[in-house]
């Protein structure tokens, strides 16, 4: 069996440990290796200590093929990870003539030299690393330590990327050309983590093969891994695996890798030269914002309205208040009416509508919260289709769910219309 080539990821800063922000960026990385064959055994978020940050870098030296850390590179006092990595490693900490010189260009074209020395750890690195953005507009470097490379690159989740995608994987791909493992991650949504599993035993305890189940709000993704001894046999493998996967999900698989579900509904709508608008009560512009934040949604995505008050889905959308007085705003009827007014009142070929309570109040027993009603109303169709929901999570949860659900019954009908 070929040896595995295995890193840690090592998350630095005091808003993570606390909770006040979330750790994006191991997450971002975990997810770009694992799709190009390289396996995380460790991943750790540790606070702003110095003592801490240098006992965590040596433990992860020590066991695997190459780090990444991220966080505190910046200028300010609480950017510990430079100083501690180096103390830690028994280096020294230098000035980077081309990092200092690009810092005082920078500061002198906005007539700012007297603030050289506020800024000046920012172009201080350890003695041998190499910085990764040598314009000096993000911090970050690599560090060859023990013969291990050594990433270090910023807290910042759009400037990790960045340096992630430039930098870091096409060295990494360069130092380990053949990675020992194919993985491949599966979208489904509409069955649950258990049918899927049992769908997916004839590959449970295959030699060389390894499934992963993760929900992801409404859907579960599925990993798939195949570690043999060759490219041949990988390649083999893969291909029963991959043909089981598909015939086992079928209908329910959305997007692979790094697909999303509102890209791929997005390409359905643009191969079909459709165009959509939306009628969102308890997402309050969650599937309108999931959608807009595609490049290029403009070609088959028209807009949509919040109408969030019974006032609002009666003058906006022509929501009959008789029908609201009997059935509530919380119903088949009034997800009938709010797709089929969307489609009247905003134009556009499709119309999605979602009508529900996200709680934490407002349920009853007849409407628990995580109650939803789904429309969908088509140029052509005669009848809206609806569907009810019994979601069930935090407000949030339910609103996600909500969303992922929707665009997923647009894309079964375009699918089988």
């Amino acid at each position: 069996m070929q040896t595995r080539i295995a890193g840690e990821i090592i998350a630095i800063g005091d808003e993570l440990t606390c909770g006040r922000v979330a750790n994006s960026t191991s997450r971002l990385a975990a997810r770009e290796l694992f799709l190009l064959g390289y396996d995380f055994a460790v991943m750790q978020c540790i606070g702003d200590n110095p003592e801490l940050i240098g006992a965590t870098l040596r433990t992860a030296i020590s066991r695997a093929d190459f780090v990444l850390v991220t966080g505190g590179l910046g200028s300010t006092d609480d950017d510990l990870t430079t100083a501690a990595a180096a103390r830690a490693l028994g280096l020294k900490t230098v000035s980077h003539p081309v990092l200092e010189a690009r810092l005082r260009d920078y500061l002198a074209a906005q007539g700012r030299e007297g603030d050289f020395a506020r800024f000046a750890r920012f172009a201080v690195l350890p003695e041998g690393a190499e910085p990764l953005d040598l314009q000096g507009r993000m911090a970050g470097y690599l560090l060859e330590y023990q013969g291990k490379p050594l990433w270090f690159l910023p807290g910042v989740p759009s400037q990790m990327a960045i340096l992630l995608s430039e930098k870091l994987i096409p060295e990494l791909t360069r130092r380990f050309p053949q990675p020992p493992v194919r993985q491949h991650l599966y979208h489904s949504i509409g069955l649950p983590e258990l049918d899927i599993n049992a769908r997916l035993k004839p590959l449970e305890g295959r030699p060389g093969l390894q499934i992963g189940y993760y929900p992801v709000d409404a859907a579960v993704d599925v990993s798939l891994t195949v570690r043999t001894e060759n490219a041949v046999q990988n390649a083999q493998l893969f291909t029963e695996a991959d043909t089981l996967i598909r015939s086992a999900l079928g209908a329910t698989l959305f997007g692979e890798n790094s697909d999303t579900l509102p890209e791929c509904l997005g390409r359905l709508l643009e191969q079909r030269g459709l165009r959509l608008v939306l009628a969102e009560s308890c997402t309050g512009g969650l599937i309108a914002s999931s959608l807009t934040a595609i490049p290029g949604s403009s070609h088959w995505f028209e807009g949509g309205v919040v109408v969030y008050s019974n006032r609002l889905k009666e003058q906006l959308l022509g929501v009959p208040a008789a029908l609201l007085a009997d059935f509530g705003a919380v119903s088949k009827e009034c997800a009938t009416a709010l797709a089929k007014g969307a489609l009247a009142h905003l134009g556009g070929d499709l119309a999605l509508a979602v009508t529900g309570i996200a709680g934490p109040s407002g349920g009853s027993p007849e409407k628990p919260v995580g109650t939803i009603f789904l429309g969908l109303a088509a140029q052509g169709l005669d009848t809206p289709q609806v569907q009810r929901l019994s979601l069930h999570g935090s407000r949030q949860e339910i609103q996600q769910q909500t969303m992922q659900r929707a665009l997923d019954m647009l894309r079964h009908f375009l699918a089988h219309s």
